[in-house]
């Protein structure tokens, strides 16, 4: 059985990439609403099984002549397939997991601007904050 390196690390740069946009878009809106990770877990989840599904069909299909397909159309050739799949799923899921926990834990913008005011009053004054770098 020959592991396919190559469709493991596209699937992996292609998981980069979706972060990197969804990191990007997040960046634009000031806070985290799309988890590019669990967008690739989902398309990733069903890639693996219209594969599966393809596989199965052009398995059950009988030959008469040989083609092209017949080597990818085995069960054997859909398992080594498998963990092409399976390991970008599953850092997929870790990383979805632990930006799903840090989105829960980031204060709303209510919060912050509930905070930021509180911070700048004193004695019932409220103190605005410059607008340009203050240099010593």
């Amino acid at each position: 059985m020959d592991f396919p390196w190559i469709p493991l690390l596209f699937n992996l740069a292609l998981l980069g990439v979706v972060m990197f946009v969804c990191r990007t878009l997040n960046a634009s809106q000031g806070k985290p609403v799309w988890n590019g990770t669990l967008l690739f877990f989902i398309f990733c989840f069903v890639a693996m099984c219209l594969d599966f599904i393809l596989t199965m069909v052009f398995a059950s299909a009988s030959f008469h002549d040989r083609t092209q397909y017949e080597s990818v159309a085995t069960r054997s050739a859909w398992s080594e397939r498998f963990f092409v799949y399976l390991i970008p799923c599953i850092a997929a899921l870790l990383l979805a997991l632990r930006f799903r926990r840090a989105q829960q834990s980031a204060p709303d913008e209510e919060e912050v601007h509930a905070g930021r005011a509180a911070s700048h009053e004193v004695d019932g004054e409220v103190r605005s904050l410059p607008l340009s770098p203050v240099h010593e």
